[in-house]
């Protein structure tokens, strides 16, 4: 098993960060696993999504607008309270997670990625 954490990543006001993954190692997947994730914002008003893309075809996982939690502890991701969801991924893909904050002041994210 191998966990990834992705920690108060911030998006501003009124905006769609489009890949919140791009650029760290979990963005591309080199054999099949489960992804488990679990995750919270810092207020009312994130929504996100989670698609798998194999250069071909885009798989939406998450659907868009998919509201994320507020934790109950901030800046902590409990993995009893904050579960999202368990997903079985193909080897050879892309992950991306698109993070939208509708609301006029920033927040942040905290997620959990737990592969085995």
């Amino acid at each position: 098993m191998q966990t990834f954490m992705v920690n108060a990543f911030s998006i501003p006001a009124t905006t769609t960060n489009p890949n919140i993954l791009s650029g760290q190692p979990i963005q591309y997947w080199g054999r099949a696993g489960v992804l488990t994730l679990y995750g919270n914002a810092s207020a009312v008003g994130l929504s996100m999504a989670l698609s798998l893309n194999d250069g071909q075809t885009n798989l939406q996982v998450i659907p868009t607008g998919s509201t994320i939690g507020v934790a109950s502890t901030a800046g902590k991701v409990k993995t009893n309270e904050d579960f999202i969801g368990q997903f079985a991924i193909p080897s050879a893909v892309q992950l991306m997670m698109p993070v939208t904050n509708t609301t006029a002041g920033a927040l942040t994210v905290n997620m959990i990625f737990a592969i085995t």
